[in-house]
């Protein structure tokens, strides 16, 4: 058997072994609406069926996500990377951010939702744990949908996963 070189990383580099990864987006609203894309999310429970996700502390969404009774997971097709990209980047100081970016949503069991998303979860939040310098939101699951592409699990047909290869690249979304 051949052996395998390996190099040591470092703890705080080793979330960068996760990726790439799907982002979803996160929504969340309270007396603000707030987005973000955001790779740390996993479902930690399927009965009752309950998602966990990672927001990095002192972000705006984070703010609002600490006050939000509820909040949404949105999936997006590749031809929506751009949507992402603008998302990602900079503080936007608005009472709306979905809305100063021009990305449309509606609002189902008072959170926003992406109008153009495959798939949506939306959740009501549960707990919020401090976990170093991310909070951690548990939401049990009260509402989902998704396109005709997924029947159990996604088929892939349609549906073109953006992948996440961290800030740190120069191209920070791909596709398949």
């Amino acid at each position: 058997m051949k052996k395998i070189p390996r190099l040591a990383v470092r703890p705080e580099h080793v979330y960068r072994l996760f990726y790439p990864s799907v982002p979803s987006i996160l929504c969340a609203k309270w007396k603000a609406v707030s987005a973000m894309p955001v790779s740390s999310a996993v479902a930690v429970s399927d009965s009752p069926a309950r998602i966990a996700v990672a927001v990095k502390k002192g972000l705006g969404t984070d703010l609002i996500m600490r006050r939000a009774p509820a909040f949404s997971l949105n999936w997006l097709d590749s031809q929506k990377r751009g949507l992402v990209t603008r998302l990602s980047r900079g503080k936007i100081r608005s009472k709306d951010k979905l809305g100063s970016l021009k990305i449309s949503y509606m609002i189902l069991m008072k959170t926003p939702v992406l109008e153009d998303s495959l798939a949506y979860v939306i959740l009501e939040k549960e707990k919020t744990l401090d976990v170093g310098d991310h909070h951690l939101f548990i939401g049990r699951v009260i509402g989902a949908m998704a396109s005709l592409d997924f029947d159990q699990y996604w088929k892939f047909r349609e549906y073109r996963p953006i992948l996440y290869l961290g800030s740190g690249n120069k191209k920070t979304f791909a596709t398949l």
